[in-house]
């Protein structure tokens, strides 16, 4: 069971990512939190299965539920952030404190489709950690996931983390502000990646917001 004071740090990734990805940060923090980084149902390489927002919500209720965890602090990268933020509005319950990295509430859809069709000509040995096919239809989940509707519904506490260059995502952190009374804070990076490229700053943003 997690600490009454201090709930299980739950961390999703991105598409084309696995959970090492949040390595770097989960070496930046505090080592006597609780966290761990499942899965997002749907992008696991071993025996896919198309990825859908209500199945990737519903998985994280049942990770709870199997690990015996009454509340989470929710976090999530990309479409991981898009599913944390869904879980959050659906089970507002199970998730004391939610923070988004690089999520763009509304997707770019140009950026997005420009992205998808340069994968597609990539040969598949480019892939190594998750499948091209996999990482394909994660892209299309993430053209279709306009998040904008769900924002009136959030009631949880919420921190948006976002790197200086990402237009899209501070777009979405404008509208969780004005919405959703979120807080939001940009990181210097060239790249919206920040697990790669500022993972300690995003250990001391989750760090400050959550004590």
């Amino acid at each position: 069971m997690d600490s009454p004071r201090r709930p299980t740090l739950l961390l999703l990734h991105g598409p084309g990512q696995n959970p090492t990805a949040w390595q770097g940060v989960v070496e930046a923090l505090d080592p006597e939190r609780p966290m761990f980084a499942p899965w997002v149902k749907g992008l696991k390489p071993i025996n896919p299965e198309d990825f859908t927002m209500a199945g990737a919500v519903a998985d994280i209720a049942n990770l709870l539920e199997v690990r015996g965890i009454e509340r989470c602090d929710l976090v999530g990268y990309s479409l991981g952030g898009a599913v944390a933020l869904r879980a959050a509005v659906e089970q507002p319950d199970r998730v004391a404190h939610l923070i988004l990295v690089s999520t763009p509430v509304v997707p770019p859809l140009a950026l997005l489709k420009r992205s998808r069709r340069l994968m597609s000509l990539m040969p598949r040995a480019a892939f190594s950690d998750v499948p091209k096919a996999v990482v394909l239809r994660a892209l299309e989940a993430l053209m279709e996931s306009d998040l904008s509707a769900d924002l009136k519904r959030l009631t949880v506490p919420t921190l948006v983390l976002t790197a200086t260059e990402d237009e899209a995502a501070q777009t979405g952190a404008e509208l969780l502000r004005s919405q959703a009374g979120a807080q939001s804070r940009q990181i210097p990076s060239p790249s919206p990646d920040l697990l790669v490229t500022a993972p300690r700053d995003l250990a001391a943003q989750i760090e400050q917001f959550l004590d």
